[in-house]
């Protein structure tokens, strides 16, 4: 009788079970499912005042079926890549040549006559007409290159898949690098979640993005820290997410461009940090992840290369 009893109890428990289980199955279907209390909502992220927009979108160079990967902007020129190819157009889009690569690079810098280029484990260096001069030697496999930057006869070169800065010669000689670590006792440097790691230099100074960190890090040639600043907010003054701002650039009175994926929108600051204000709302961007690249010219007008979109669009002061 008793193993009866313990036979029914087993028996009710498993129905019990199975029924809670069919339960949160049929509630959780599409359209059967409650609002979950933990969504992210940035849907009022997506409106900002329009005092704090101080660009207007002037017009746009639409790419084709081309999927674009760089951009860069000297010389009164616009240096895009393209699948293996750099084009290299006018501000208005006309082409002025093309010059064919060995592979598909992520990054392009250009100072001068050289065209320096970020394939994923190496860099390219190039004349102005299309002929190499040297590709340098591999990073390995773990290296994935998204940033070059250059001051002197120094080419700086930022590797997300170390998460490491290299200091390079214009001969392709590694000089030195850094991690970003302070000391010996830091316990991480540079923070790089995915492959968003930038870099430039403005008036000798170098300044490298630590994305996971969302902040602005000022270091000299040898990788000490001199300075650095951040933001951290959902809020139009901040950046969020796990590794913003994705793509950035600085222009010739040293205000600090920013590009944002996720929640894309481009903006401007000082060097100190402050707001100075909107160039791209992200409502303008609201069907996008990747963060534009950004350049800029030296009368302040601001290029975006639209990834998804497959344009470059151009931005001027109101």
């Amino acid at each position: 009788m008793k193993n009866k009893w313990i036979g029914i109890f087993v028996l009710v428990i498993v129905v019990v079970v199975v029924g809670l289980v069919v339960a949160d199955t049929l509630n959780n279907r599409t359209g059967k499912r409650g609002d979950n209390p933990y969504k992210l909502e940035v849907d009022q992220y997506y409106q900002v005042d329009p005092e704090m927009i101080l660009y207007k979108e002037i017009r746009q160079i639409r790419l084709g079926e081309n999927k674009p990967f760089g951009l860069d902007y000297a010389n009164g020129k616009l240096y895009l890549l393209l699948n293996n190819t750099v084009k290299i157009i006018s501000e208005r889009g006309e082409e002025i040549s093309m010059i064919n690569l060995p592979d598909t690079a992520r990054c392009i810098h250009v100072n001068g006559d050289l065209i320096y280029l970020g394939f994923r484990y190496y860099v390219g260096q190039y004349y102005q007409d299309g002929r190499q001069i040297k590709l340098w030697d591999s990073l390995g496999e773990n290296a994935v290159i998204t940033s070059i930057a250059t001051k002197n006869d120094i080419v700086f070169v930022a590797d997300a898949g170390n998460r490491r800065v290299l200091r390079y010669d214009t001969h392709g000689n590694i000089e030195t690098q850094f991690e970003g670590k302070r000391n010996a006792d830091d316990a991480h440097g540079f923070i790089i979640p995915s492959a968003f790691f930038d870099l430039a230099v403005y008036q000798d100074e170098l300044w490298v993005v630590n994305t996971g960190m969302h902040s602005f890090e000022n270091y000299t040639d040898d990788g000490e820290l001199r300075g650095f600043w951040d933001k951290i907010s959902m809020k139009i003054e901040g950046f969020a997410g796990c590794c913003n701002p994705a793509q950035m650039t600085i222009d010739s009175e040293g205000n600090f461009i920013t590009s944002e994926k996720g929640l894309v929108r481009i903006k401007i600051y000082k060097s100190s940090g402050e707001l100075i204000g909107i160039v791209a709302a992200p409502d303008k961007f609201k069907d996008a992840y990747y963060a534009p690249e950004v350049a800029v010219n030296e009368q302040g007008v601001i290029f975006a290369l639209d990834f998804e979109s497959k344009m470059i669009r151009i931005f001027e002061k109101k």
